[in-house]
């Protein structure tokens, strides 16, 4: 059976699309600034960086006082990046710069330690994000829907997501507990929001180190895909009449 991803446009946004670029630019060589309080990384609006920009081109992070993107309107509002988007935005585009409370620079060996500190499966989470991203989704939070990310066509401002994504090492996949009732749930709560689930495996060599690895070392982090959705024989057989 062929295998074609769910894109549900939304309703309300048909007639006003507007397609934004998957990665913000930085054609002055200005870095954003950005703080990192031990949960996520905080970038405040200015003159030459507008928050908004930043969200709309990509759509990463959310408003500290909305819903969504920064569109408060308040002067106080800032833009919250999750710990795997920020460190793409800083060590990998190089359009952020990531400071602690001190304001004071975090190289990229000390802002893994701190990632890690607060994650131990961040490594893999980063890995999971540079593999979606490479493959043109628009990633947000999954931590709603009980997952670790949510992927979409072009932005939740025009799609529902495609898929709740699960990020495992292989090491978990084996565990006999893994296809017990966990994932079972995360498969309902997918279904009530037209979803699938997509789970990414994380394969690590032998010798890799989470602890210290370097950017250029997740390259050797291969990713296996599987899908869990349920069969649905009616729309087999129409699929199969059309062709």
């Amino acid at each position: 059976m062929e295998f074609t991803p769910n894109f549900k446009r939304k309703r309300s946004n048909f007639k006003d699309y507007i397609k934004f670029a998957p990665f913000p630019s930085n054609p002055d060589g200005q870095r954003y600034q950005g703080v990192f309080n031990g949960l996520s990384v905080e970038v405040a609006d200015s003159k030459h960086k507008p928050i908004r920009i930043l969200h709309d081109n990509g759509c990463y992070g959310k408003g500290s006082n909305s819903r969504g993107g920064p569109i408060s309107g308040e002067p106080d509002e800032t833009l919250l990046l999750g710990l795997e988007e920020a460190c793409v935005l800083a060590y990998y585009l190089d359009i952020l710069e990531i400071k602690d409370t001190l304001d004071k620079d975090i190289t990229w060996q000390e802002y893994v330690k701190a990632a890690l500190e607060y994650d131990k499966e961040f490594i893999s989470k980063l890995a999971a994000y540079l593999y979606l991203k490479s493959k043109n989704w628009i990633i947000k939070s999954g931590i709603k829907f009980g997952g670790d990310f949510l992927i979409y066509k072009q932005g939740p401002r025009h799609f529902h997501a495609s898929f709740l994504v699960l990020v495992h090492t292989s090491a978990y996949i084996s565990n006999t507990h893994y296809v017990g009732k966990n994932l079972k749930g995360a498969q309902r709560v997918a279904e009530t929001s037209d979803k699938d689930v997509l789970i990414l495996g994380v394969n690590e060599p032998k010798d890799f180190d989470p602890a210290l690895p370097t950017p250029a070392a997740l390259e050797c982090l291969t990713i296996d895909e599987t899908v869990i959705r349920r069969f649905n024989y009616t729309s087999f057989v129409q699929s199969k009449q059309k062709q």
